[in-house]
């Protein structure tokens, strides 16, 4: 079977790592069109030069991608949406348009029903790791009208995709999940080992972190968390208030200990504790159900 013919709309570091790639997988021509702030028509010497290097001839015009069979969108978050639309307004009936922009689920729910209004199918693909690490096998959670398609096609030319459902945005949903551990983590150990530094003791604090979360899996840590969350949120958001305190008088903003202490206040504001301390077992998805329950039962509330 010939290869299929592929275009992106956008063309930064994740799509020059795919197209790189799959020119080297098929040697089958590849497009791409680009309206960024930075690379845009008339293109520089250098940026086609980078394009030819990955294998992809540049277009002046969007519309010059009706003939191609996938579209790849990868552009920035701020014009995801936007973007998609412009794609279903140019591509073939028939076409798969794969979203791997960091978009919510409602962007990639929006485009998929106007892809899909135009005779297209939509794939939901999202990064789940960085192209710096893995390069073209960073696992792609897929789903979508078009997420079954896409990992038929893919699939055999070196792509990791997990596909997730027919449902745009379910995929979208688990990455932007996801992403709040990811990112939370690394903004709280930048401060903890800033502070660190300026206390002196960050190879200690180092060790410590690293010990006590090398000895056990993340699976145990988080279960962990959830259940004890529910017992002793109260008691650690007072501990993290001295912790904000105890971090300023390093002549350091604790922006994540502030923030971590709301979050411990909010767990508490639920009122579970009682209920669950007269619990001779529960397990993590117990808690969340009810701080789920309760949660959104505020939530109507407040908005009458």
């Amino acid at each position: 079977m010939p290869h299929p013919k592929v275009a992106f709309v956008g063309f930064g570091e994740a799509a020059q790592c795919f197209a790189k790639h799959l020119a080297a997988q098929t040697g089958a021509p590849i497009v791409a069109f680009c309206q960024g702030k930075t690379n845009a028509p008339p293109y520089s010497p250098a940026f086609r030069a980078l394009a030819a290097d990955c294998g992809v001839t540049l277009l002046d015009r969007l519309e010059d991608l009706s003939e191609v069979d996938v579209i790849f969108s990868a552009v920035v978050v701020a014009v995801a949406a936007e973007t998609g639309e412009a794609i279903s307004r140019v591509m073939r009936p028939g076409c798969l348009v794969v979203d791997i922009n960091a978009a919510t689920p409602q962007s990639k729910k929006s485009v998929a029903a106007a892809v899909e209004a135009r005779g297209g199918v939509f794939a939901d693909a999202n990064l789940m790791g960085s192209v710096d690490l893995y390069g073209a096998a960073v696992t792609l959670y897929t789903s979508g009208s078009g997420a079954e398609r896409f990992a038929e096609a893919f699939r055999p030319l070196g792509f990791r995709i997990e596909v997730a459902g027919p449902e745009a945005g379910t995929a979208a949903a688990v990455k932007m999940l996801r992403s709040v551990v990811t990112k939370g983590m690394e903004a709280l150990l930048v401060e903890a080992l800033t502070a660190a530094t300026l206390a002196g003791v960050r190879d200690e604090t180092m060790r410590g972190l690293c010990a006590s979360m090398d000895a056990t899996t993340f699976s145990k840590f988080l279960d962990m968390c959830v259940r004890s969350d529910v017992l002793h949120a109260e008691r650690r958001a007072v501990e993290m208030d001295g912790v904000a305190t105890g971090l300023r008088e390093l002549g350091f903003d604790p922006l994540m200990a502030v923030a971590t202490a709301e979050r411990l206040k909010a767990s508490a504001r639920l009122g579970l504790r009682e209920e669950f301390a007269r619990r001779p077992s529960y397990s993590t998805d117990d808690v969340l159900d009810r701080y789920a329950h309760v949660a959104s039962e505020g939530f109507a509330r407040a908005r009458g």
